[in-house]
């Protein structure tokens, strides 16, 4: 369906100068309670339904403009002043499907939000006037979101959140362009179209049981209805970034409508219910379990919020996350790479970590420094919210130290030499089942010299009918396979949602120059193979000599079985390289090298492939180390990261009468390592020179 409309009749309604904008923004500031919300100054009904300085007062404006033109902006916000904007103009005005909320909605919204901001700061016209074009557009769908309740009623979950949020932040932005009808239309579609479909979804995330049942809507134009069952989605989602974006917009328009609609008190119920539920997805430390990228996605639009309620009520749940922290898990997660330069640690679909406006907003709020450092290191690609929340004053700290090791509370443990391409990161994902993850319990990933040497393929397709989705699974990730099977997965009909897979840190150990870290699935592969006694992975690394070490134990209760440890060089240029020779490796990447040696107890048997998927989904190279089928098998794989032109140094993996030693001299230094089986897990004695 095209749209092309005219201009109403009554644009000259009700026009007001840009000087008078400022001076009555700056008056209308008057609220009232709701809830338990008192807001700050007054408890009254405002005199007008005008501008509340919501985001920002209009004496904050050129404060605003005087950081955009700093250098840390000015590229990207002068690449949004200069855009040619002529295809979106176009696509406002003929090529809007109002049934596709899918794709033409955020659009619309995108559009809405950049050009009302680019308006309020500039005071140009021709943005001002795409932006009201964007608004009448949006006001011309008949619902914001595509999922329904009961089949009948819309729920927010995305669309709707940011059809909500985008009226709320630039009506009072271009307010004075507005016709009084367009003005009082919006105050009488915001409620109903964005507001309650949000309430909708955040009330049924607290009453699962009183959930008739959330659906597609059949009249919205999808591509492909997915094949999901939504039955659990209620339960799925409550703890995940599809609660916390809903959450956020039933705030924003809940301050946004303070004293202008009944249902008021009832949005601030479910909104503060809510919160106290989406607050227990960050764990103690800050850490996130659906990854970086859906933390980034949670944690930003709860900060909108946040920074609203902050300015205009008595309330403030800030303090309720750890936030701190949160930009401590950001930061040593970081992972980028020549491949990927926004890169994080990338378990599960994550893996492109956080924007700089969440870090100037932790900065501000916390005065903290260390955050601060993390949104300087962020290039800035969206200006307007990072320009609001950035705070000069701070000043930025770099962590201290040669190199880092976090355990965090979900179960991921990282080590880093430091937050740049060159820099040496490895990781393990230990920990429990979470929303978005993949089957891959004790996988490990890793990253040097502007490469990922050790890789997850990254963010394969969220439908389960794709010939990719196997990239979810255990066999697609560096962990390790038993008679050729992972850990249990689910089969993807219900969405990314979390499996029944658990592993746990059962052993840590850090010293001056190295760390050595266990991790036990046996519960993630005992739900496939009850056969499993015990499945471990320890990790001895030395991050002075990118140096790593990995030893992988298997027991079985009755049967003998072929246990393999698989490994996946970055290929998603076409770039990555595997040769071996006899029980020796050489990953390659154009800037870096992988050099490795392996042992088992009866030998083992090195092969090299790709993973069966169509090659239109990518070609995903890695290398097999197998040992032969026993109860009880143990497989060691030692690895050094290397420049491309270093050479590969002395490395030997020797059997002894109760275990094996390592000896490496890379980089002029001298290791040798014991390796012994006490139990599950093995001993070490370290010797480094």
């Amino acid at each position: 369906m095209s749209c092309r409309t005219t201009q109403s009749s009554g644009d000259s309604l009700h026009m007001l100068s840009r000087k008078q904008f400022l001076v009555r923004s700056g008056l209308a500031a008057g609220f009232m309670l709701i809830g338990t919300a008192m807001l700050k100054g007054q408890n009254q009904s405002p005199a007008r339904s005008g501008r509340r300085n919501l985001f920002f007062a209009p004496e904050d404006i050129p404060e605003i403009r005087r950081r955009l033109s700093l250098p840390m902006f000015s590229e990207a916000w002068a690449k949004q002043l200069n855009a040619d904007v002529s295809d979106d103009v176009r696509f406002l005005e003929t090529d809007v499907d109002f049934n596709d909320q899918l794709r033409h909605l955020p659009r619309v919204c995108n559009i809405l939000q950049r050009d009302a901001f680019i308006y309020v700061i500039t005071g140009r016209a021709d943005r001002g006037g795409n932006a009201k074009l964007a608004l009448q557009r949006l006001l011309q769908f008949r619902k914001w979101d595509y999922f329904l309740e009961a089949g009948k009623d819309v729920i927010g979950l995305q669309r709707a959140p940011l059809a909500t949020q985008s009226v709320v932040l630039a009506y009072e932005w271009i307010e004075e362009l507005l016709p009084v009808e367009m003005r009082q239309e919006v105050m009488r579609q915001l409620p109903d179209k964005g507001i309650e479909p949000c309430y909708r979804s955040c009330w049924g995330m607290l009453h699962k049981e009183d959930v008739v049942g959330w659906s597609f809507d059949p009249d919205a134009t999808l591509l492909e209805e997915p094949n999901r069952d939504l039955r659990r989605w209620p339960w799925i989602l409550a703890g995940t970034n599809l609660h916390a974006v809903p959450l956020s917009a039933l705030g924003l328009g809940a301050v946004f409508m303070l004293g202008r609609h009944p249902r008021g008190p009832e949005w601030w119920k479910v909104l503060k219910a809510g919160f106290d539920d989406i607050k227990g997805s960050f764990a103690r430390d800050g850490s996130y379990a659906e990854g970086t990228s859906y933390c980034n996605y949670s944690a930003l639009e709860l900060v909108h919020f946040l920074h609203v309620q902050r300015r205009h009520t008595t309330e403030d749940w800030s303090d309720q996350i750890n936030w701190k922290g949160l930009m401590d898990y950001f930061l040593m997660t970081r992972m980028p790479s020549a491949q990927h330069p926004e890169g994080h640690v990338n378990f599960g679909d994550g893996g492109h970590g956080y924007t700089s406006d969440l870090a100037f907003w932790i900065a501000r709020r916390f005065e903290d420094p260390q955050a601060q450092y993390a949104g300087l290191l962020r290039p800035i690609r969206e200006p307007m919210f990072a320009a609001v929340y950035f705070n000069p004053e701070i000043e930025p700290a770099k962590p201290a130290g040669s190199w880092f090791y976090r355990h965090y509370d979900i179960g991921w443990v990282v080590i880093t030499t430091g937050f740049a391409s060159g820099d040496f990161v490895t990781a393990i994902r230990s920990g429990g089942p979470a929303n978005h993850e993949h089957a891959d319990r004790n996988s490990v990933i890793m990253k040097c010299h502007e490469e990922n040497l050790l890789v997850d393929n990254w963010h394969p397709p969220y439908d389960n009918l794709n010939p990719a989705w196997s990239l979810r699974t255990s066999p697609a990730h560096n962990t390790v396979l038993i008679d050729g099977q992972g850990h249990q997965y689910h089969d993807g009909t219900e969405g990314t949602n979390p499996s029944r897979a658990q592993a746990k840190v059962v052993r840590e150990v850090t010293t001056e120059h190295y760390a050595i870290v266990t991790s036990d699935a046996t519960p993630a592969y005992a739900l496939v193979d009850q056969n499993i006694a015990a499945v471990n992975r320890t990790l001895l690394c030395v991050p002075g000599i990118k140096l790593l070490l990995v030893v992988d134990t298997m027991r079985t209760k009755i049967r003998p079985v072929i246990f393999k440890a698989r490994w996946f060089v970055e290929n998603e240029d076409k770039q990555g390289g595997i040769e071996f020779d006899g029980a020796r490796f050489l990953f390659q990447r154009p800037k870096a090298r992988l050099a490795g040696v392996c042992a088992a107890a009866s030998g083992v048997r090195l092969t090299r492939d790709s993973f069966p998927v169509p090659a239109a989904h990518g070609v995903f190279p890695f290398l097999d180390v197998a040992a032969e089928a026993a109860g009880e098998s143990c497989i060691i794989t030692a690895m050094i990261a290397l420049q491309q032109h270093e050479p590969v140094p002395p490395m030997e993996l020797t059997a002894t009468t109760d275990g094996w030693v390592l000896t490496a001299s890379p980089q002029g230094r001298n290791i040798s390592v014991g390796i012994t089986l006490a139990d599950d897990y093995p001993a070490f004695n370290v010797s480094l020179s």
